[in-house]
């Protein structure tokens, strides 16, 4: 089995302490898996507060030190605000990260993760336009080590009326000019959209421009960790994809698959 490069406990919103989740990944196999729960500077609900952080760096450090069956390693998911990198930087740079997420959940104020109700209000399309617009910037800020659920706008099934290949190859060749690693989040198959971030054609458009990969579940519970990941392997291996990604201090390492 691969490491699980995304998953939260209960210190922003999952629900399982860290050892649940080391003990987890232990039984299933998982030999690395990195914790990102949620980090923002902005407040957020399922945000950490700065003691929480460092809380979570005195458990992770603590389980780097004792002798378990996996490797662990600090990561966070960090909302990005368009206009607001440099107090992002100030903050990743203040942290001892092994390596960092950045994600999109927010269009102006509103959380399209969490708040459902907008969507039948909205233009879809300016919706979807301005969602991939963000998602570049993102990955041209250089701020963050991997791109997170890079088309998370299709979580409640909701769709644009034109095709999606131009935004996906668009997207797919700013990654790769940025030098970012994008994830393959496994946790979309159990959403409304029931598939995979990003899809099969959006993975397509990324192996086409050999953007680096990694695996993530996006665990909020511990029976989650590694889910869907066979199928996943299959799908990267079927694309030619020979290796995904692991780090260490923010420094990459392949692995093969």
């Amino acid at each position: 089995m691969l490491p699980d490069y995304h998953m939260h406990t209960y210190l922003s919103d999952g629900k399982d302490t860290h050892e649940d989740m080391v003990a987890s990944a232990a039984f299933k196999g998982i030999p690395e898996i990195g914790f990102t729960d949620h980090i923002s500077i902005k407040p957020v609900g399922w945000a950490m507060e700065m003691s929480e952080v460092n809380t979570m760096i005195e458990k992770v450090n603590a389980m780097s030190k004792n002798d378990t069956k996996v490797v662990v390693k600090l990561g966070a998911e960090i909302d990005y605000y368009s206009g607001m990198e440099k107090q992002i930087g100030e903050l990743i740079n203040s942290i001892p990260f092994d390596f960092t997420i950045g994600s999109v959940h927010f269009i102006n104020d509103w959380n399209f993760d969490t708040d459902i109700r907008p969507y039948d209000q909205i233009s879809i399309d300016k919706f979807y336009t301005d969602y991939f617009k963000l998602v570049q910037q993102s990955a041209k800020s250089g701020l963050f080590d991997v791109i997170g659920h890079c088309d998370l706008a299709k979580k409640f099934g909701y769709y644009p009326s034109f095709r999606l290949e131009r935004l996906y190859e668009e997207t797919a060749k700013i990654f790769r000019k940025a030098g970012v690693v994008v994830e393959l989040n496994t946790s979309g198959r159990g959403k409304p959209c029931a598939e995979f971030y990003p899809s099969a054609v959006f993975l397509e458009k990324l192996a086409k421009y050999k953007v680096p990969i990694t695996l993530g579940s996006d665990a909020h519970v511990e029976q989650n960790i590694g889910q869907f990941f066979e199928e996943a392997i299959s799908e990267l291996k079927a694309l030619g994809y020979k290796e995904i990604i692991k780090f260490n201090k923010r420094e990459r390492e392949a692995q093969r698959i």
